[in-house]
C-alpha cells in the first residue's frame, strides 16, 4: 500500500478536486484506493459519500433527533484502539472507499494534544497500518494549515504532492508547506518524499502567470512537474454536482480531465522517468 498526501498551506488551489479525480482515475487502472479526508472543510467527503451536512446540522442544533452520528476520521484519530475498517465506507465507484471528515474535525487537535499516551503525530499512520493489505493506494486530502492533522497525514505518507496556482499567495503556500511541514516531519519520518509540485486551475499565460512558472522552475527545478491542470467550466460543474471530474466528464472532452489522466498515470507509473520521457517524445511528434 502506498500512501500519498496532497497538500498546500494555501487554500483554493484544487487539492480536493485533485484527490477526487486522481483517486477515481486510479480505480480505472484496477487499483484499490482508499481516500482519507482530513480536511475539516470536508469537500471530498461531500463529493464521495452520502453525508448530508444540513441533516447533521439539524441534529446538532436539536431540529432532528433520529439521525446517527457518522463514524469519521475524527474517531479514528482519538480512539487509538479503533478498527479503521469501522470508519471506512464504500463510495458509488467500484474500488474506491473513503474515511470521511466533518467540520467538527477542526476541534480534534486539542483532544490529541491532551492525550499523551501515543505520540500525537503518529495516530493516523498507526491506524492505516492496520489496513495495509487492503489497498494499493491511500490518498489523503488535507486542509490549508500547519496543523497536527496535516502532520499526521504527512507522517502516514511515503509521498507528498503539492498542487498550486501561480499567484504569489499560492507560491508562498508551497514554500511554507515544504519548509514548515515537510522538512520538519522528515526529521522523524525520513521515508517521506516530495513527489512533485504541479499547477492547477491554470487560466492563461499572462505576464504574472509566466512569472509564477519561472519561480517554480527556479526554486524547485527537480520537483516542478510538467502537468498543468487547466481551468475548465467542467471542474466547477463537477464540484457543484459533487462528483469527481472524470465522472462528470466521462468522454474526457475537458482539457482538465486529460491533464488529470496524465497526472494519475505518472503517480501510478512503475518508471516515472520513462513515463515523462515518453510524454515529451509524444509532444515533440505532435
Amino acid at each position: 500500500m502506498k500512501t500519498i498526501t496532497f497538500i498546500n498551506c494555501k487554500g483554493g488551489v484544487g487539492k480536493s478536486s485533485t484527490v477526487q479525480a486522481v483517486s477515481y482515475l486510479l480505480t480505472l487502472r484496477k487499483k484499490r484506493v482508499l481516500v482519507v479526508d482530513i480536511d475539516p472543510q470536508a469537500n471530498t467527503t461531500l463529493a464521495l459519500s452520502d453525508i448530508d451536512l444540513m441533516d447533521l446540522l439539524k441534529k446538532r442544533t436539536g431540529m432532528a433527533g433520529d439521525l446517527q452520528n457518522p463514524v469519521t476520521v475524527e474517531d479514528l484519530l482519538v480512539d487509538r484502539d479503533m478498527d479503521p475498517r469501522d470508519a471506512i465506507r464504500s463510495t458509488a465507484y467500484e474500488g474506491l472507499d473513503i474515511i470521511r471528515a466533518l467540520p467538527t474535525l477542526a476541534a480534534v487537535e486539542e483532544s490529541l494534544k491532551a492525550d499523551v499516551r501515543t505520540p500525537q503525530q503518529f495516530r493516523l499512520r498507526n491506524q492505516l497500518a492496520k489496513v495495509a493489505n487492503d489497498y494499493d493506494y491511500v490518498l489523503i486530502d488535507c486542509g490549508p494549515s500547519l496543523s497536527i492533522l496535516n502532520i499526521n497525514a504527512l507522517v502516514a505518507s511515503e509521498e507528498v504532492f503539492i498542487p498550486t496556482q501561480v499567484d504569489s499567495g499560492s507560491l508562498w503556500g508551497v514554500s511554507m508547506t515544504i519548509e514548515e511541514l515537510i522538512r520538519p516531519v522528515r526529521s522523524y519520518a525520513p521515508k517521506l518524499m516530495l513527489g512533485g509540485i504541479f499547477i492547477t486551475r491554470c487560466k492563461d499565460r499572462t505576464i504574472s502567470a509566466q512569472e509564477g512558472f519561472r519561480v517554480l522552475a527556479e526554486l524547485w527545478p527537480d520537483k516542478f512537474l510538467p502537468f498543468t491542470i487547466n481551468e475548465n467550466a467542467a471542474v466547477t460543474n463537477a464540484s457543484q454536482k459533487k462528483v469527481p471530474l472524470p465522472v462528470y466528464d466521462r468522454n474526457s472532452r475537458a482539457q482538465a480531465t486529460k491533464d488529470y489522466k496524465l497526472l494519475a498515470g505518472y503517480i501510478d507509473a512503475a518508471d516515472r522517468v520513462a513515463y515523462l520521457r515518453d510524454l515529451m517524445d509524444a509532444g515533440k511528434e505532435s
